[in-house]
């Protein structure tokens, strides 16, 4: 497949994709990443297009990325995939001058994905860490510079600044015989996490934040 990714990255001016949003005071010590929106048919002829305040960026579905500021050449650079399979779901957010993008692949049979920490003026990966799963949920961050995610049957809390999880549930199905199919955004409780599930009358998954431990499961 081949997609005029300059071109994509001049619409980025002319359609409505996904720009970040200036922290506030109120939102300053807890952040969430933004989701965008695949653009195209599924599989290998689709892409993503998002805007920081700095730059536009185009990512295909394979993983080829282009991103420009619009006052002169625009900057190529590719995400790690692991092996081979498409992008079917990206999240973004800009921190500390960097930006960090979560992403989901697809083979048609499994899920997998990574989160990357990139340079923004440079574009180059800081670091990259495997995410052991499908259906990648929003992740939110915390003023500790630490990130909480989650993905079918998979629960994280990770540290932004070495790229290292500081844990993981990485198979709670072994001792909760729930679905754990997928995650809505974590809610922080003081020294818990709540992970609620993405589905109509779901659980929610109380974790304690220090160590990972599941507390209880709770309607």
């Amino acid at each position: 497949m081949k997609l005029a990714v300059s071109m994509c990255l001049c619409v980025l001016v002319c359609v409505g994709v996904v720009r970040a949003q200036e922290p506030s005071a109120a939102d300053s010590e807890e952040r969430s990443f933004t989701t965008v929106e695949r653009i195209g048919d599924p599989g290998y002829r689709s892409f993503f297009m998002f805007s920081t305040n700095g730059r536009g960026y185009t990512i295909r579905a394979d993983g080829y990325a282009e991103s420009g500021t619009g006052k002169g050449r625009a900057t190529n650079f590719t995400l790690p995939l692991g092996r081979s399979g498409h992008l079917v779901r990206v999240y973004f957010l800009e921190y500390e001058n960097d930006l960090l993008l979560m992403y989901e692949l697809s083979d048609q049979r499994l899920g997998w994905g990574y989160l990357v920490r990139l340079n923004e003026k440079t574009l180059k990966t800081k670091w990259a860490i495997p995410i052991n799963g499908y259906n990648i949920g929003p992740a939110l961050v915390e003023a500790a510079n630490e990130v909480y995610l989650s993905a079918a049957n998979f629960l994280a809390r990770l540290d932004l600044t070495t790229g290292k999880y500081v844990w993981q549930q990485a198979d709670p199905q072994k001792q909760y015989p729930l679905a754990f199919n997928g995650f809505r955004l974590p809610v922080l409780d003081g020294p818990r996490v709540l992970f609620a599930e993405e589905r109509p009358q779901g659980k929610t998954v109380e974790v304690e934040r220090l160590t990972g431990k599941i507390l209880a499961i709770r309607d």
